[in-house]
């Protein structure tokens, strides 16, 4: 743990003492609100706290990963009771009718796949880069299986412009190199447990989110789920359970490391299980050590989200069906490994997911008192008490972005944290302390509204001026007859015909193309701004709910 993380949550300790408690018990329906969110706050606020060694949570998240892997190889079903038969047959059936929606196949032949594939925003095995261009153009491709590529390969054949760029590819890198699977990576998750995140080859990856895309359709006509607004609804839920105590909230540990090639067997047709097998990776590399993989797939792996989604929706669904009678709400949801479900049902189902092979967190799964949790919000008794994670204090930015949450986290509560803000604000110089309007990014300066700022630069228009940081993209430029990068970028190959494609795609504009990169870079400049006292339209919703005169009132209080 770093000075910077003791002295704030010394700092935090100093301002909410007043409203600790002590051993907070999340099944007490008694605390106020204030008691609740502030005992809430100190305990979590450097949980995520980033250390510059990571070895030991690295070694923790190596060590759940084994667990898991050898949990998968020793799974069996043993049903105990004649109605566990009855609930696996729901929840084969569910499958099957989500598999063959109106008597409709799923999928035709593999080239349904690859006209839905893409190449996602991480890395790949093997890939110079984290874009398009750079995977599928300018790299050699990776893939577990000849077969992928032959199928690729010919796929490329019908599109004139995407055989040239393969074709001018493959002179420069040869075919796909085949490998054994996917390669092991750590990125940070807690100060106690890393995040283990598996690596795909190129052309895996891109099968697997074409397989990924025609899930999630089925999803949502099939079950109802539509991933891209599904984390909406659950916080919607889960904050009314927190309110009348009708549904529970339930997370797993390490969930998609828990679906084993048994469990998918046994719930999916042999022919979906085959497709799947022949698009995962049969292993991964850790350091130097290839681990056979008794899961299904990894997190990193495409279509790993939308599988597990069906797996536990149609748990859900099937527990209601055989349990609940038709006087009681057969209300569910689901979003990964995120699960609402009913009172009444939940040791169901949460017994039927022991069955299955999956482990329930009993640090983040609420079934009594005011305390639910879900997708990323937090309520007690209907009120937000999401605390703020600081996971690193080492720039201007990461301290401005700790300040705005933490006084956004003030005003929602009504409790001051003048301590931990003067502290954070005397952690940036002077000259950095760049003040900014509400509606800028957490990361563009400190927010405050314009009573705060003794005069306002205005041109001649009576627009607002102001300087703020701006994160500076790291870009591939395109020249003439050349491709211009940096650190791994300078080995692009100049694929005209594959630019082209990714001009297409949508991702070349104005001659660069953006990559990923671990770090941000910021740059400083002037911006402006028609109303510096604008109120953006969702500050509130499912979210912490405070009015514009308690933020503004918050920063007049805090701000020297």
């Amino acid at each position: 743990m770093s000075n910077r993380s003791s002295v704030l949550y010394d700092a935090i300790h100093s301002d909410v003492q007043a409203h600790l408690v002590e051993n907070l018990d999340f099944d007490n329906p008694w605390y106020s609100h204030k008691q609740f969110a502030s005992t809430y706050l100190l305990s979590n606020v450097i949980r995520k706290w980033i250390p510059q060694d990571t070895k030991v949570p690295d070694a923790a998240a190596y060590e759940s990963f084994i667990s898991a892997n050898n949990r998968c190889k020793e799974w069996t079903y043993c049903p105990q009771w004649e109605v566990d038969r009855v609930v696996l047959g729901e929840i084969q059936r569910d499958i099957e009718n989500l598999l063959s929606e109106d008597g409709l196949p799923f999928l035709d032949s593999f080239y349904d796949l690859l006209r839905e594939g893409r190449p996602g925003p991480g890395a790949a095995r093997g890939a110079l880069g984290t874009s398009l261009y750079s995977k599928f153009f300018s790299s050699r491709l990776t893939s577990t299986s000849l077969m992928l590529y032959k199928l690729y390969s010919d796929y490329s054949q019908w599109i004139p412009s995407f055989c040239e760029a393969e074709c001018q590819r493959f002179q420069e890198f040869g075919p796909a190199e085949i490998v054994n699977g996917s390669k092991c990576t750590f990125v940070p998750k807690t100060d106690s447990s890393s995040r283990m995140v598996c690596v795909e080859p190129s052309l895996n990856m891109f099968f697997q989110l074409g397989l990924a895309t025609l899930l999630e359709k089925r999803l949502k006509r099939s079950f109802g789920i539509d991933l891209k607004t599904q984390p909406d609804v659950n916080r919607e839920l889960a904050k009314r359970g927190s309110i009348d105590g009708t549904l529970c909230t339930i997370d797993l540990s390490s969930a998609s490391d828990s679906v084993s090639l048994q469990l998918v067997k046994l719930l999916f047709p042999r022919w979906f299980f085959d497709t799947l097998m022949e698009l995962r990776s049969p292993s991964v590399l850790i350091g130097q050590s290839e681990v056979r993989l008794n899961m299904i797939s990894t997190m990193g792996n495409g279509f790993t989200f939308p599988l597990q989604t069906i797996i536990f929706s149609a748990i859900l669904r099937s527990v209601n069906r055989v349990f609940l009678s038709n006087r009681v709400s057969h209300e569910w949801s689901c979003f990964g490994d995120d699960l609402i479900c009913r009172t009444e049902v939940f040791d169901r189902v949460c017994y039927y997911l022991r069955q299955f092979g999956f482990l329930t967190n009993p640090k983040k799964t609420f079934n009594r008192g005011l305390f639910r949790e879900s997708c990323g919000s937090d309520w007690y008794n209907g009120q937000a008490v999401r605390p703020v994670f600081v996971k690193q204090l080492r720039t201007s930015q990461d301290v401005t972005v700790a300040i705005n949450l933490l006084l956004r986290w003030s005003a929602s509560t009504s409790i001051p944290l003048q301590e931990s803000i003067r502290y954070l604000y005397s952690l940036i110089s002077p000259r950095f302390r760049y003040l900014v309007p509400f509606s800028e990014n957490l990361d563009a300066g400190i927010h405050v509204p314009s009573r705060y700022l003794d005069t306002i630069t205005k041109d001649e228009n009576g627009t607002s001026i102001y300087r703020r940081f701006l994160s500076r993209p790291h870009v591939i430029r395109i020249k003439e007859n050349s491709i211009s990068g940096a650190g791994r970028y300078k080995k692009l190959l100049y694929n005209p015909h594959g630019l082209f494609i990714s001009f297409l795609y949508g991702e070349l504009v104005n001659m660069h193309i953006s990559v990923r990169h671990n770090r941000t870079m910021y740059t400083t400049n002037v911006a402006k701004t028609p109303y510096w006292d604008y109120w953006p339209v969702g500050v509130s919703g499912t979210g912490p709910s405070y009015t514009w005169q308690q933020w503004e009132t918050t920063v007049l209080m805090h701000l020297p």
